[in-house]
């Protein structure tokens, strides 16, 4: 992957005078954005300081944090242990791609928003279908309305069912329907998935495939991976990796009503459509819009996308501005802060310490922490080591993991997670041990330390893939007792024993 280009390394340029002039009408960038001090493009650089330094002091599970105004990136900070080189996870972000996909296909009159969905599944379809499951359109999946029994229990159950099956297309199109469609809205990731399914059917080919040709190659996004199902149908509802800089052009297509250097991407009605605030009360009918999040709120009009983790990309069409935030875990309220910069639609006098300020902590925020003495493990390690204890079925997604120690300094640990074998070395320092090692072998890392004769702590952060847990394990006998906590949420001091 490219390395992507960091505020910090780039702090001379950011003071150069060419730099500092006022966006041109027409800029569209390609692989990077162009750079620019926060001052010449109307922001106060010791506020986007203090940002930076509210995700280092609080703990925040921040990842990256981007500001484009005027199409310039006047912020691209990357935190530990987050990198510019990793694509990320968006999560449900994805589903305001699939919407723009949606726009983009019937655009191109492959689909139409009233055409029933069990038509583009044949072979998938339940025998027999009740008439309410065959009223079911492509609009109604558009705007979460299907009626469908998904989305009204918490946690999202019927997408982690759906994850645990065969055929997932085949198990959204059996789930029971709880209402008429279009007369009630539920967030039903299964839903959005089936909607990413539609366009695939009528592109024959994957909804990837769709996005490259029509979307991310006319932005200059190149770098792109998007998890597949078991029948290979791109995730729908979520999963798809960009780096945070290649989601900004999405926003950015947004912000010029679908168009990009000259060419209509996407429909401008489309977008207004799109982008406009939900006309129905939330669980009612146009209660949750087009996954666009659009809101005339105290900074006036904006939209976007969110996503579980802390993913937000926001628009602010009045402020011709841009933010995308990628996190881990609990993201803090990262926009506002960045709305609190905005000062003026005017170049602000050049601020050169505060500017110093601001580089030094971005580059602050990209560092490793220092390694911490290690003790000798205890007796217990040995003969607890390499043994795999497995898990019943939980929320934390964990199936099974073993731990190996054989060095003082690193374990070795081995998980299967979603029934995929993932392994890890693990710091004993107090520093992850990072690389290729999460699913689709993107960034994770891990850390532990013994905390008693036999508990464990192990901090197990998927980065790239959001997920991070924290462990705590205790080993009796032939069984572990294990106190699970996700950082997103998927489980919440939740006990689990393996054996």
């Amino acid at each position: 992957m490219p390395k992507r280009i960091c505020l910090s390394l780039v702090a001379a340029a950011l003071l150069s005078p060419a730099l500092n002039a006022q966006a041109p009408a027409a800029y569209w960038p390609d692989r990077h954005w162009r750079t620019a001090t926060p001052e010449s493009q109307g922001l106060d650089s010791q506020v986007l300081a203090s940002a930076v330094d509210q995700v280092l002091q609080k703990h925040l599970g921040v990842h990256s944090l981007l500001v484009i105004r005027h199409g310039y990136a006047v912020l691209d900070a990357y935190f530990y242990p987050y990198n510019s080189r990793t694509p990320h996870d968006l999560a449900s972000v994805t589903k305001t791609i699939t919407s723009t996909l949606t726009g983009i296909a019937v655009a191109r009159g492959s689909i139409r928003l009233d055409q029933p969905l069990l038509s583009f599944f044949p072979q998938e379809a339940p025998p027999n279908p009740d008439a309410q499951k065959q009223r079911i359109t492509v609009g109604n999946l558009l705007r979460m309305e299907s009626g469908l029994d998904c989305g009204y229990a918490p946690g999202e159950q019927e997408l982690e069912q759906m994850k645990r099956s065969a055929d997932w297309v085949r198990f959204a199109l059996s789930l029971p329907m709880k209402y008429d469609p279009g007369t009630h809205s539920s967030y039903c990731s299964p839903g959005y998935h089936l909607l990413g399914s539609v366009i695939a059917s009528a592109g024959h080919q994957s909804e990837l495939e769709f996005a490259r040709k029509y979307l991310f190659e006319p932005l200059g996004i190149h770098d792109v991976l998007w998890a597949e199902d078991p029948q290979g149908r791109s995730h729908g509802w979520g999963d798809n990796h960009l780096y945070p800089e290649d989601l900004a052009k999405i926003g950015y297509l947004y912000l010029h009503g679908g168009q990009w250097d000259g060419k209509q991407i996407v429909p401008r009605e489309w977008v207004d459509m799109s982008t406009a605030p939900p006309t129905g009360e939330r669980g009612g009918p146009g209660g949750l819009g087009y996954e666009w999040a659009g809101a005339n709120g105290p900074n006036g009009r904006q939209f976007g996308g969110t996503g579980r983790g802390g993913q937000s990309l926001v628009v602010w069409p009045d402020l011709d501005m841009v933010v995308v935030v990628t996190a881990g875990g609990n993201a803090g309220q990262m926009a506002g802060l960045v709305r609190q910069a905005v000062k003026s639609d005017q170049a602000l006098p050049a601020r050169d310490e505060a500017l110093r300020q601001l580089q030094a902590k971005v580059a602050d925020a990209a560092k490793a922490p220092p390694a911490v003495p290690v003790s000798a493990p205890p007796e217990i390690a040995a003969s607890v080591s390499g043994k795999r204890y497995t898990f019943p079925l939980n929320p934390s997604r964990l199936d099974s993991l073993s731990l190996t120690f054989r060095d003082k300094s690193e374990a070795r640990l081995e998980v299967k997670y979603l029934g995929e074998d993932l392994s890890f070395p693990v710091g004993l320092d107090g520093v992850y041990r990072l690389g290729p090692h999460g699913p689709l072998h993107l960034l994770a890392g891990a850390m532990g330390k013994w905390t008693a004769e036999n508990e464990f702590l192990l901090d197990l952060n998927l980065v790239a893939n959001i997920n991070h847990y924290t462990l705590k394990i205790r080993f009796e006998g032939d069984r572990i007792e294990v106190t699970a906590d996700e950082a997103s949420g998927l489980i919440r001091n939740g006990h689990i024993t393996g054996k």
